[in-house]
């Protein structure tokens, strides 16, 4: 168990996981802090966390193939776990035009996680776990 989330779990009881789910929550965890951080704000790791994404929804569409390349380089430069990573860019909807990636992390245990990311108004990420295919 990793020291962050050990100690950012709430004092009680908790249901015992199975060690590999359980990485895959604690990766799913980090991912989501990750992509909600602004690059900038921790002055050692000047290049931790995305861009303004409300600079990026200035640039659609184009900009969001940049946005897609840059969470992949962050996911593996920051999440020791995921050998690599595969993003891709969803089709932006006229209505709403909100940025979404399907996210398939590979890790080093050999399992593959799926994930959807939305990034909402304001640019907070929302991930959520897909189905297994």
């Amino acid at each position: 168990m990793a020291l962050f989330d050990f100690l950012s779990q709430p004092a009680r009881r908790q249901v015992r996981l199975d060690p590999i789910e359980y990485e895959a929550k604690s990766v799913v965890h980090h991912l989501t802090q990750l992509l909600n951080a602004r690059r900038g704000v921790l002055k050692h790791l000047s290049d931790y966390g995305l861009p303004d994404v409300e600079d990026i929804y200035e640039g659609l569409p184009y900009s969001q193939h940049e946005l897609a390349n840059e969470v992949k380089q962050l996911i593996e430069k920051y999440e020791p776990r995921v050998t690599s990573a595969l993003v891709i860019p969803v089709d932006i909807k006229e209505e709403n035009c909100v940025i979404r990636f399907d996210i398939t992390a590979y890790l080093k245990n050999g399992n593959t996680i799926h994930l959807n990311t939305r990034f909402a108004s304001g640019g907070k990420a929302n991930i959520n776990t897909m189905k297994k295919r």
